[in-house]
């Protein structure tokens, strides 16, 4: 879709419609602060933080850029709060995953697992902002200033989501849990040794396949004989990860 000139303010993209702005929300015409974070939502993930244009944004909206400036103080204060919101949105679509996933053990872990690998795909152009400092230090910076601390307490609360799921798996059992950010057992977690053994092995290499599935790692890519067995290759990466969480005993 060819784009409007900044200065053509009056005619808003007729694509962000009620059921558009519903895909982020309950609200189908949420604030216009909102609507400049969803709509940078998938303007970053397709052009990455460098190519990411705050004009483009302010052309869907029909809104002139010192708005943006108004409400976030500049781009980077736009992309630090837009990261920190996305992050917010991946870690809870991986639990709806598996919780919504049959109540086997396993089954919930594999969900866990695919469901990092579309919403890691799905992210895009912001997986450099949220994995690789050095990639955007302004927007770093940011971060740093105004959502470190929150941001620390979503990523503790998806480790500690994992780590039942783990356990689920190492015991055959099923634990339903209502964590959220005010709520999860941080330091029982910390001071459990079968969890400290297994979980960086887990989660790490769950990430790792979820960046190189989701088509991020450069030296991979275009390669047929690998594209053609990744559904295998992921199948038996997750029979991996299950047998190293089943062999590593509980003290």
């Amino acid at each position: 879709m060819a784009r409007r000139k900044l200065s053509d303010v009056s005619h808003p993209d007729p694509l962000l419609t009620d059921e558009f702005w519903l895909e982020y929300g309950d609200d189908p015409q949420p604030p216009m602060r909102l609507k400049i974070l969803y709509v940078t939502f998938g303007e970053v993930a397709s052009a990455g933080p460098s190519s990411f244009n705050v004009a483009s944004v302010c052309d869907r909206l029909g809104i002139t850029y010192p708005m943006v400036n108004h409400y976030f103080g500049n781009r980077d204060g736009l992309l630090a709060e837009g990261a920190y919101m996305v992050y917010q949105r991946y870690v809870e679509k991986l639990w709806a995953a598996a919780v919504s996933a049959p109540r086997k053990p396993e089954a919930r872990l594999k969900a866990w697992m695919m469901a990092q690998i579309a919403e890691t795909l799905t992210m895009g152009g912001w997986g450099p902002i949220l994995n690789y400092p050095l990639a955007a230090r302004e927007v770093t910076a940011e971060i740093d200033a105004k959502f470190q601390k929150p941001l620390n307490r979503v990523f503790e609360l998806n480790l500690a989501r994992l780590a039942i799921l783990v356990r689920d798996v190492r015991r055959d059992t099923v634990t339903d849990v209502d964590y959220t950010v005010e709520k999860y057992p941080r330091t029982q977690l910390l001071s459990d040794p079968y969890l400290l053994s297994v979980m960086p092995t887990v989660s790490w290499s769950i990430f790792g396949m979820s960046v190189w599935v989701a088509g991020e790692h450069a030296p991979a890519r275009n390669i047929s004989e690998v594209s053609a067995l990744v559904k295998v290759l992921m199948e038996n990466h997750f029979r991996t990860i299950v047998s190293v969480i089943k062999g590593h005993p509980e003290n």
